[in-house]
């Protein structure tokens, strides 16, 4: 698409371009991870036992520190948690923790992985493009997340990084996925990559198509077959009936029959439904049909009492993913945010925002697409908003989430209250969100009036429990994968500690991701 300001293409033409330099990256000098960051390893060997010993166990359940304690590991999963030191020439690996904290290894439950967070999408970028796509799954270990659930990608390249994980390739977390968005024609994200890239019919066949639109039920059907056997998971919905995006309005939504087969479909193979829903229309449908998790927080509503106790009565979970309104509460569009926007806690989170927009955080994301996305807000003020869209620059509506961040904290406060499952999630891949900072995720939830305990029970056992992942991950527990973070405070003093983990152990695999950084040179992180 050619705009006023040349050939650009934006996070929806890159969400297909991603696809375009696949095209490029088939060939095999590019598809290698070389230039992806390394990180220093270590791990027993098959069939030995690694013994942590002198480490301060973190409970998330009891919201305690069990001191002092051992842990054995044999072949990637505890064996025991115990206050007992292995004896002297027992066959074992034993590393000494040193007194430093252990937390269950962190859920991202609700990211892109492979989106790079690009507000435009530059042709003669694709190359650091795809670096940062891959980056993404280092970065997440890198900052403790051993597990990531991945809400919508690009599935052919979604699965061929999977493929470099699980060989050993890429340095990655777990990765529990839907494939793409189950969604109708034209609904969020409702851009048709035909209508903006040239590139779209070639590159589908490379990365294909990150939303499975359907225009019938036959083919509704068939896609949500063709998903589950492609490895998906759970389903990913779209509820709202308005666009997200700067000029744009009203948007298709799922009929009463499509959602009943939508839903059918779920019950029959055991699959969660999960759905994005920023108004209180997706919020009543979701509600009305049994949601499992809702994404994102509302932006045009405060819940009443009886509504939160419909969802947990119901057992809806909901993963806020805060961070995303602070970021996309675009002041830049204003000469003044309006006075009913204001409070204390927005005008914290928009100083917390420009502290992020001015930092360079090299450690997150490549340099050159943060400089890309600080200078696209600029848009805002040249076109204005409602024009945006007709100039080909695919921006969010401020409104829409200055409006999330007024109303989403109290409607937290009530739904934790209420006993709801609240996980902990980013949306990283979308503008402006980069991977491995679901650490200011959870500093935001503290901010809204969690405790430390909670938040950290919302980033571990919480997200398990969404992800039907609890009898495996979340805990510091026997029988359940080694996936842990060593910190160097104790998290329930001091969450700042999350920021720069020492070590990240997945599956028994020690990652010294302290020393990766020092090695990098990365700048500290931002307030």
């Amino acid at each position: 698409m050619h705009g006023e300001d040349g050939l650009k293409m934006t996070r929806r033409d890159m969400l297909q371009l991603a696809a375009a330099s696949a095209v490029l990256l088939s060939l095999p000098a590019m598809t290698g991870c070389a230039s992806v960051p390394k990180l220093k390893t270590a791990s027993a060997d098959q069939g030995q036992t690694l013994a942590l010993i002198h480490g301060h166990v973190i409970d998330v359940i009891q919201g305690v520190v069990l001191h002092d304690r051992t842990i054995t590991v044999r072949d990637g999963v505890i064996e025991s948690v115990s206050d007992r030191i292995p004896e002297p020439g027992a066959e074992c690996l034993v590393v000494d923790m040193k007194n430093q904290y252990l937390i269950p290894g962190l859920i991202d439950a609700h990211c892109h992985s492979t989106l790079s967070s690009e507000a435009e999408f530059n042709p003669f970028g694709v190359s650091t493009m795809m670096k940062q796509i891959r980056r993404n799954y280092v970065q997440q270990l890198a900052q403790g997340v051993t597990t990531i659930r991945d809400m919508g990608s690009l599935p052919k390249l979604l699965h061929k990084n999977l493929a470099l994980i699980e060989k050993g390739e890429l340095t990655g977390p777990r990765v529990v996925y839907c494939n793409a968005f189950t969604n109708v024609y034209g609904s969020h994200p409702d851009l048709d990559p035909s209508d903006i890239s040239m590139f779209a019919g070639i590159t589908m066949a490379f990365t294909g198509n990150p939303s499975f639109w359907f225009k019938d039920i036959p083919e509704l059907e068939k896609k949500m077959r063709q998903s589950l056997e492609n490895g998906a998971s759970f389903i990913k919905l779209t509820m709202d009936n308005r666009s997200l995006l700067c000029g744009k309005g009203a948007i298709p939504v799922y009929s009463d029959e499509q959602l009943k087969i939508i839903f059918d479909f779920a019950r029959k193979n055991d699959l969660p439904v999960s759905g994005h829903i920023h108004t209180k229309f997706g919020f009543d449908r979701a509600l009305q049909y049994g949601m499992d998790s809702m994404e994102h927080a509302i932006a045009d509503a405060w819940l009443t009492d009886r509504e939160v106790l419909e969802m947990a009565q119901k057992n809806i979970a909901i993963v806020p993913t805060l961070i995303i309104a602070q970021m996309l509460a675009a002041e830049e569009a204003f000469d003044r945010i309006p006075d009913a926007w204001r409070n204390d806690f927005v005008d914290h989170e928009l100083e917390v925002r420009r502290q992020m927009l001015n930092a360079s955080p090299d450690r997150y994301v490549e340099p050159a697409i943060h400089q890309k996305n600080v200078e696209a807000l600029q848009y805002y003020r040249k076109y204005g908003c409602d024009d945006l869209y007709n100039k080909g620059k695919f921006l969010a509506r401020p409104d829409l989430y200055f409006n999330v961040l007024l109303h989403g904290p109290e409607n937290l406060r009530k739904m934790k209250e209420a006993g709801i499952v609240i996980g902990c999630g980013t949306d990283a891949g979308v503008p402006y969100v980069y991977h491995g900072m679901l650490w200011r995720e959870m500093e935001i939830l503290e901010r809204t009036g969690f405790s430390k305990q909670e938040v950290l029970r919302c980033a571990t056992l919480n997200n398990a429990k969404i992800l039907r992942m609890q009898d495996r991950i979340g805990t510091i527990d026997a029988g359940k994968y080694a996936d842990m973070v060593v910190l160097a405070d104790n998290p329930f003093e001091r969450i700042e500690t999350l920021r720069d983990p020492q070590q990240v152990i997945k599956g028994g695999r020690i990652f010294d991701v302290a020393e990766s950084r020092a090695v990098k040179g990365s700048p500290p992180s931002v307030a």
